[in-house]
């Protein structure tokens, strides 16, 4: 790698780190396409490529996720009831579709990029297409709607690297009607949890080749550090930006970014 990839990696770390902090999705739109195109360049391909792709995404995004969740309970908008509750049976499910995944090659790069597409698209589509109504009292809520959450989640994000934040954040504010703030505060917390569980599998794995002298399991230092270290500064100022943002602009914001990505991605599938 040349400097300038490394520049390169740190500006689009920061991007992500901010709409990690901004949106509450872990940062994963942005982490994804940056080592899909390092990881390629670096000489992984096929059914290990994707898996050092979801490695090293949900690597950084517990960094980015953790920076989030700790400026959201600095600000007291922090829900830890609600974080286990959704957290614990996606760790769970998220685990064993990892474990699916590594145990096969049925996970192939067009399949990923299949399931990305479609996770994008359904979020493009219910972020764009219902405006957020913010109410006095928010419905009532109750344990077994954010394990269901959680399990969905945790599937989702062992087969997408996208941390889970871009389906619970829906979830949260669509379904179950919370305040947008309050969904993307415990998508926060849930985030990183995920992450912890499956960063730590992902270092215990031994891919069959390597493709840098820095590398353990299928996590690639030289690519996700710049990413981490971006996450220190800019995910607090993503959090600190969205809770002086109406919740309108953050959905708007949210189903934009998501927008662009999926347009990408299909360019990426029909040109190939």
């Amino acid at each position: 790698m040349e400097y300038y990839d490394y520049l390169l990696i740190l500006f689009f770390g920061s991007l992500g780190a901010f709409m990690s902090g901004f949106l509450g999705v872990g940062g994963g739109m942005v982490y994804i396409p940056v080592a899909d195109y390092f990881l390629s360049k670096a000489g992984m391909s096929g059914d290990m490529l994707v898996k050092g792709i979801l490695a090293n995404s949900l690597f950084t995004i517990f960094f980015s996720g953790s920076m989030s969740s700790y400026q959201q309970y600095k600000m007291g908008n922090f829900h830890p009831k609600e974080i286990i509750q959704t957290a614990l049976p996606g760790m769970v499910s998220a685990l064993i579709t990892a474990w699916l995944i590594k145990n096969g090659t049925w996970y192939s790069k067009p399949r990923f990029n299949y399931v990305f597409a479609a996770m994008l698209l359904v979020i493009v589509v219910r972020m764009f297409g219902k405006k957020q109504v913010n109410k006095p009292i928010e419905k009532v809520t109750k344990p077994h709607q954010y394990s269901l959450t959680g399990m969905a989640a945790g599937v989702i994000t062992s087969l997408s690297g996208l941390g889970g934040g871009i389906v619970m954040t829906p979830v949260f504010t669509d379904i179950m009607q919370l305040n947008i703030r309050k969904a993307t505060s415990i998508a926060n917390g849930v985030i990183p949890l995920f992450a912890l569980a499956l960063g730590i599998y992902n270092l215990l794995d031994q891919p069959k080749t390597y493709v840098s002298e820095w590398q353990f399991g299928y996590i690639v230092f030289p690519i996700v550090l710049p990413l981490i270290a971006a996450t220190f500064l800019f995910a607090p100022y993503g959090v600190r930006v969205a809770q002086k943002t109406k919740p309108t602009v953050i959905r708007f914001v949210f189903a934009t970014f998501a927008s662009l990505m999926l347009i990408k991605l299909l360019y990426e599938i029909f040109t190939h």
